[in-house]
């Protein structure tokens, strides 16, 4: 009996660790986590300890794993009257306890991008999509965003409301397409909300100049005062397919300013306005997470109308093209800064970028440094995604 006890005990053992290994995979394939369930029961009991286990059966039902398992032990003294063998069952249940997860994707979508670094990036975003949601067309517990960025970001045309002294009559003959301007007085590194005109957003208008002479035309996506505006960005939702449709609508054109996406990244997955589908920062059931890339650095040049208006206005303390870069840079970093304290987990990705300073700038902005992905092509952007995928499913489990 002593025997048969022990042999119980490992049996259990190795059923416990299997099924927590189980519980923990990222992957949903029933093969894959077959395979899982055998490595760790057989890793635990391995076959020359007491007692030959037969093959442990496992049974997924919603959020409980059921593993089971029988062993064959030899008596000694009981061989004696003729019972050779005792038969020793375990068995166990593990329950997986899903938290919910916020993640944004903040996506560059500037020139440099071209026709087919978008389309890698798209294939990218749809397969982090999968090991996301799984089987799942939609989850509750899983909520995604999307904020395409230039050197501005468009906010949807249905938050006009925030934009103060908006007039569409300024924009005729064409329509305000929702991009908006970059806030004063510090409030383009926060999530505050917008309290009163001192925090609200100016609508983006692009001037009709010489850089781009647009009155009187209707046709040229070149010449209009929505120019490098991309397309809307996409609040936390819980429907796949809205997320996928979103990111097949994104297009590349106009500059980069980095700090722009993320903040607004931030602000989607902050509770606070204009954005409130994020749970509280202290919500311990809700982790929350924002995966940045971009394949360039940030530029602020004489002829490009941004987010800051003209170079020559000043907005960002200088009229100088390189230090005006040094603010967004600075800017850039503020922002990761003030996101990770609130605890919101940062990754980062670097796609075909040869620049030094815009990978540390990268580098730094990130949770961790093993946080930071550097991409030189298509395949290790795919592996990027790939990777930040089955870390945030892997922090959804809890053991």
């Amino acid at each position: 009996m002593g025997r048969a006890y022990v042999v119980k005990s490992r049996l259990g053992y190795a059923l416990d660790a299997a099924g927590l290994a189980v519980g923990s995979a990222s992957t949903t394939d029933p093969d894959e986590l077959e395979a899982i369930m055998l490595a760790y029961f057989n890793a635990n009991y391995p076959v020359h300890e007491i007692g030959v286990p037969a093959t442990p059966e496992m049974t997924i039902e919603d959020s409980e794993i059921h593993l089971s398992a029988t062993a064959e032990v030899e008596t000694t003294l009981m061989n004696i009257v003729g019972i050779h063998y005792m038969n020793v069952a375990a068995s166990s249940v593990i329950v997986r306890e899903t938290k919910g997860l916020e993640v944004v994707l903040v996506l560059d979508n500037t020139g440099s991008m071209g026709t087919t670094k978008m389309n890698s990036l798209k294939a990218a975003s749809h397969t982090f999509l999968d090991i996301l949601f799984g089987s799942d067309d939609e989850n509750d517990l899983l909520l995604v965003g999307v904020v395409p960025f230039t050197d501005v970001v468009n906010v949807g045309t249905g938050f006009g409301y925030l934009a103060s002294g908006f007039r569409s009559s300024d924009y005729n003959p064409f329509t305000w397409s929702g991009c908006v301007m970059a806030r004063g007085s510090g409030w383009d590194q926060t999530d505050e909300p917008p309290s009163n005109n001192a925090r609200k957003w100016t609508a983006y208008l692009w001037p009709d100049d010489g850089n781009n002479n647009w009155k009187g035309k209707k046709t040229d996506k070149d010449a209009t005062p929505n120019r490098y505006c991309p397309v809307e960005l996409l609040p936390l939702t819980s429907d796949k397919s809205d997320i996928e449709d979103k990111i097949d609508e994104m297009y590349s054109d106009g500059n980069t300013h980095i700090n722009v996406g993320l903040v607004w990244g931030w602000r989607v997955i902050s509770p606070t306005a204009p954005f409130t589908e994020g749970h509280p920062y202290d919500d311990e059931e809700f982790n929350k997470a924002i995966v940045l890339m971009t394949d360039g650095e940030n530029v602020m040049s004489s002829s490009v109308y941004t987010a800051y208006a003209y170079l020559s206005a000043g907005n960002l303390g200088t009229t100088n093209s390189s230090t005006a870069v040094n603010q967004l840079n600075t800017r850039t970093t503020t922002v990761c800064n003030n996101i990770k304290a609130q605890g919101i987990i940062i990754y980062t990705i670097t796609f075909q970028v040869s620049s030094n300073s815009v990978r540390n700038l990268m580098r730094g902005c990130a949770t961790e440094p093993d946080n930071y992905f550097d991409s030189p092509s298509d395949s290790e952007l795919a592996s990027a995604f790939r990777a930040i995928g089955k870390e945030l499913s892997n922090l959804r489990i809890g053991r």
